[in-house]
């Protein structure tokens, strides 16, 4: 419907994917530059922009998209969870509530 060929799109795929990847080896160390709640914040920014790119049928739009959603998919998978480890050892709980928590989370 967006009249983009099967090439164009493999080519979204790989940016979005390829992006991800290049970027998931710098998010820990801005995370620990900027901090981790930042990094979700940011998260939190990229992720909606990527999402209303997807309402455009303009191809450098789209793939600005792909480009905002893969650094957002390494953010999501890293800054989140160190984010409430550090702020759970910041406030002194218990080391036993961690694996509680976490195990809360995934069941």
């Amino acid at each position: 419907s967006y009249g983009i060929g099967t090439s164009q799109i493999a080519v979204l795929f790989v940016i979005g994917f390829g992006t991800s990847g290049v970027t998931g080896a710098f998010v820990g160390s801005l995370a620990d530059k900027f901090g981790r709640k930042m990094m979700c914040l940011l998260f939190c920014v990229f992720y909606a922009i990527s999402c209303c790119t997807k309402h455009f049928h303009d191809y450098p739009i789209l793939i600005l998209g792909r480009f905002l959603g893969g650094i957002s998919t390494s953010i999501l998978f890293s800054c989140f969870e160190s984010w409430m480890v550090t702020h759970h050892h910041h406030r002194q709980y218990a080391a036993s509530k961690l694996g509680e928590t976490f195990e809360r989370a995934w069941s």
